[in-house]
């Protein structure tokens, strides 16, 4: 919930409460067992299964990091992390997200978010807090451009707006992005001004299912120059280094890098050399 992939959880009293696809839940884990109370009117069955694509759980995750744990670098980040996985997000609540991360730190993020749900989104609650959920495409963009600038948004207002008009408008598919190979799909979302290789990779892996995509930020560029390259690296020279080393679950080999770099320091990771 913490790690860099979604930006709508929050903890509060040994719970985390977020808003996914329109309903806000609340979640708390007890050993094995998730506790998960929602404000949608649905039977336990049918949130189970929702849950269970979006945390990740029918994939096989012990055979993914079998596959990934090949160094005492990425080792160390197993072991302090075992057992996170890969978000299955509803796509575009994922791009509008990642179109707004760009040179932007998480809090910021996560307020920026917050703001434009506020403002055109619904209200969704459990009780407190109040919250909302992502404002659909077509909200955004009969909002109108400088609406977003009024959120705070900066230069993201307008990449935000036009992906929010194509949408809205049938000129781009977001269902038909669902069914792409991750190299279509990548490109098909790189069409846009404001996703790069790095939002689009981002989108790739935390919505559409491609465990092989590599957004590569400044912790990931970090990583592979120290840890593995020792030497200053081209992003086309990182990739290919990553794609050969950590094979079709670079995806979650990053995942454990990037969080572990990020929340323990990379200093950390370097002893697992020595």
């Amino acid at each position: 919930m913490e790690c860099g992939q979604s930006f709508r959880w929050q903890p509060i009293n040994g719970w985390y409460y977020g808003v996914v696809d329109s309903r806000q839940l609340k979640i708390r884990q007890e050993k094995q067992t998730l506790i998960v109370e929602s404000s949608d009117d649905e039977r336990p069955d049918q949130l189970e299964a929702f849950l269970r694509r979006y945390l990740d759980l029918n994939r096989d995750l012990s055979a993914i990091l079998n596959a990934v744990d090949i160094d005492p670098f990425i080792h160390r980040a197993i072991e302090t992390f075992r057992g996170m996985r890969i978000l299955n997000q509803e796509v575009w609540e994922c791009l509008a997200s990642f179109i707004l991360s760009q040179n932007n730190n998480v809090p910021r993020i996560k307020g920026m978010i917050r703001t434009i749900s506020a403002r055109f989104g619904e209200k969704v609650t459990l009780g407190d807090p109040v919250d909302y959920s992502f404002p659909t495409p077509q909200a955004l963009a009969q909002a109108g451009v400088e609406a977003l600038y009024d959120c705070r948004l900066g230069y993201r207002a307008p990449y935000l707006w036009a992906v929010s008009l194509a949408i809205a408008a049938g000129e781009f598919d977001l269902e038909a992005l669902k069914s792409m190979p991750y190299a279509e799909a990548k490109r098909k979302l790189m069409g846009f001004k404001g996703i790069g290789e790095k939002v689009a990779d981002c989108i790739c892996l935390f919505s559409l299912g491609h465990v092989q995509a590599l957004p590569i930020d400044v912790w990931v560029k970090r990583i592979i120059e120290q840890v593995y390259l020792k030497h200053n690296a081209s992003i086309r020279e990182i990739r290919q280094f990553a794609q050969d080393y950590f094979g079709e679950y670079l995806g979650y080999a990053q995942q454990y890098l990037f969080h572990y770099a990020r929340t323990v320091g990379l200093e950390d990771m370097l002893r697992g050399e020595r």
